[in-house]
């Protein structure tokens, strides 16, 4: 019973790492490093070639107590400072300031 057990939980892990690496997944339990802030013209470059290229970035936000993380891609410039990122593991969008950034990281 034991061993048909260990088969299973070995399997569900090896279909997981395979559907990660089939997809370009990347693993849910990725460490959150909490990143230096940013300077604010740098934040500006970064956020207007991410957005011209259609990089990928995870974005860390200033919230009032804690640093806010979300990965996605910018889709539409709204103003000179202000964009729309789509988060890339679901369908929820967040309107981006620049004011609001921390720190860009290109995935």
């Amino acid at each position: 019973m034991e061993f048909k057990q260990a088969q299973v939980v070995g399997f569900s892990q090896t279909l997981i790492k395979r559907y990660q690496q089939f997809f370009e997944l990347a693993p849910l339990n990725h460490d959150f490093v909490d990143q230096p802030q940013m300077q604010s013209k740098q934040i500006a470059l970064y956020l207007t070639q991410a957005f011209q290229h259609h990089y990928q970035l995870t974005v860390q936000f200033n919230v009032q107590d804690h640093v806010q993380q979300v990965t996605g891609q910018l889709i539409r410039q709204i103003n000179a400072t202000t964009y729309l990122l789509k988060e890339s593991r679901s369908n929820l969008y967040k309107i981006v300031t620049a004011n609001q950034v921390r720190y860009i990281l290109k995935n």
